[in-house]
């Protein structure tokens, strides 16, 4: 009994899903446990970010008063 082809139906191999590997994308390597970081590892990390935002050096001057007092000198209405 031979087998024929009918070339208006698509042969079994075609119809079997398949994984397509250009090549272009690496096998991934052996997997290995992911450790997430501790505590300590975190605040090593970010401690000096939040000391920096949370505690601006003293050597900032804060002009913004001496500011808006100019403004409000220079835009105040003139008595009548």
């Amino acid at each position: 009994m031979a087998f024929e082809h009918n070339s208006s139906k698509p042969i079994l191999h075609e119809m079997t899903p398949a994984t397509i590997n250009s090549g272009s994308v690496p096998n991934p390597p052996p997997s290995t446990s992911f450790v997430p970081p501790s505590r300590t590892d975190w605040d090593l990390l970010f401690q000096p970010l939040f000391d920096k935002l949370l505690n601006p050096p003293p050597s900032v001057d804060h002009l913004a008063p001496k500011v808006i007092a100019l403004i409000a000198k220079l835009v105040a209405p003139e008595p009548v």
